[in-house]
């Protein structure tokens, strides 16, 4: 004979009163963030450019979730802090994250796609769809300017992205001691605003791919900002010839990467050295001695494989443990030392934030597929939940106490509230709780994120 108990949970009682929870509460959320995402994704058309670029073969008969929905769905789950394609199983019956695919919340035959699905849709990439894709984000990135900027700093840098499995092209990275695949992103640095991305074997790029890959973005963002200046910034792995050249040679743009030290280099570093060593002997007669001195200068250097002489900005620092000698090279002219070293090339580390906004927020790490190019969708899922985001951020959220809060922070914060949901003929309600931390915050965001949709015209006859 079954137990026809409903299943309960139990909590220590209150003086004289017990506390008991069961799982009968109905049409309930944990999440109002999938109607968030949805009005940035109105907005800006994200999905709209996504689903345009993939190429679905599959047999019309046969669909019952079509491409567009199975992206919305999967980004919004992903934003919303479910990483993993299973969790679709239980949240394709959640009546909030129906409502954010345009879902009716309780129709019994209206449910999102299961997990099974979304890996189906995963491993069915193609690498032609996987390329519009990533170029449908350069598109959304160019499309969030009203008017061609007068300047564009491209943030370039490899994340590690380890795996566990028998991954294809994951190999061992001596650097980050971990088998691995290494993905190229491309950020814009003034804004935080994500570029594209690329999924790459975990193999230390050589020069020629990464001057191939940031040729094609340059070059699609130059048609629609012809007189735009574009500085590229990276760190040292990026000084290499192929890409420096490239670079040099196209108008309007300059580069500014790290750069690695060699016996000549050093050679023409050692007068500020030692005019850095002489400040720091000077330094020690203080009362309050500083943690270090620092003496910038500039060079000119030309390796054998150069394309032409370039300007090298050296930092000579001394520190207690010793010296600190760091350069960089660049093709500007006009800045000086210090304010190149410490106003351009330094202000590049906020880039390690926007990383970790993607990686760690965001999951982009969860490439555990069965094919690379599976991975590589996921990439550019998890990409596009970080422009949500961003564009969440600094758009929707300007102004408030979340307009420079990390992803996480937002999902913890503002997405995690409780919500009941009640369906009837023509409308939906949301009941929130009453006591809402956010609740003047959500009035304006919900505002600021609400597009009317146009009425049918119907006419007459």
């Amino acid at each position: 004979m079954t137990d026809s108990t409903p299943e309960q949970l139990r909590f220590p009682s209150i003086p004289g009163t017990t506390i008991r929870a069961d799982f009968q509460g109905g049409g309930l959320s944990s999440d109002i963030g999938p109607l968030l995402l949805r009005g940035v994704d109105r907005q800006i058309g994200l999905t709209d450019r996504l689903n345009a670029a993939l190429d679905d073969r599959r047999h019309p008969s046969y669909i019952t979730h079509s491409a567009q929905d199975i992206l919305k769905q999967r980004i919004y789950q992903i934003a919303s802090g479910y990483e993993d394609g299973n969790d679709s199983n239980t949240l394709r019956n959640n009546p909030v994250f129906r409502l954010g695919a345009e879902r009716k919340p309780f129709d019994t035959d209206d449910a999102l796609a299961s997990g099974a699905t979304i890996s189906r849709f995963e491993h069915a990439a193609s690498s032609k769809d996987i390329y519009r894709m990533a170029r449908a984000l350069a598109d959304q990135f160019i499309a969030g300017y009203a008017t061609p900027p007068e300047a564009l700093v491209l943030d370039m840098d490899h994340s590690e992205d380890a795996v566990y499995g028998q991954q294809p092209l994951a190999f061992y990275n001596h650097h980050y001691q971990s088998t691995c695949y290494l993905p190229l992103v491309i950020f814009e640095g003034l804004s935080g605003a994500l570029v594209t991305a690329v999924l790459r074997p975990g193999k230390r790029p050589t020069g020629a791919e990464n001057a191939m890959i940031l040729k094609r973005v340059l070059a699609h963002i130059r048609k629609h900002f012809p007189d735009t200046h574009i500085l590229v910034r990276g760190d040292g792995h990026f000084s290499t010839p192929e890409l420096m050249q490239m670079i040099d040679e196209m108008p309007n743009t300059d580069f500014v990467f790290g750069l690695g030290s060699n016996t000549v280099i050093h050679r023409l570093a050692e007068p500020a050295m030692q005019c850095a060593l002489g400040k720091w002997a000077d330094v020690q007669t203080w009362n309050d001695v500083p943690d270090s001195v620092r003496v910038y200068e500039e060079f000119t250097y030309a390796a054998a494989t150069w394309h032409r002489p370039l300007r090298v900005v050296q930092k000579a620092e001394v520190m207690a443990c010793g010296e600190n000698p760091r350069f960089v090279v660049t093709s500007l002219e006009a800045p000086t030392p210090q304010s190149l070293y410490e106003d351009l090339y330094c202000q590049r580390g906020q880039m390690e934030n926007f990383i970790k906004h993607l990686k760690g927020d965001l999951a982009s790490d969860r490439t555990s597929c069965t094919t690379f190019l599976a991975n590589f969708m996921r990439l550019m899922l998890h990409a596009a939940a970080y422009v949500l985001h961003q564009q969440l951020r600094t758009q929707a959220l300007q102004h408030t106490q979340f307009s420079h809060a990390q992803p996480s922070s937002v999902i913890t914060r503002l997405f995690k509230i409780a919500v009941q949901v009640r369906q009837f003929k023509d409308r939906v309600i949301l009941h929130l709780p009453t006591a809402c931390p956010v609740k003047q915050l959500l009035h304006t965001l919900t505002e600021r994120l609400f597009v009317p949709r146009l009425a049918t015209s119907i006419n007459s006859s």
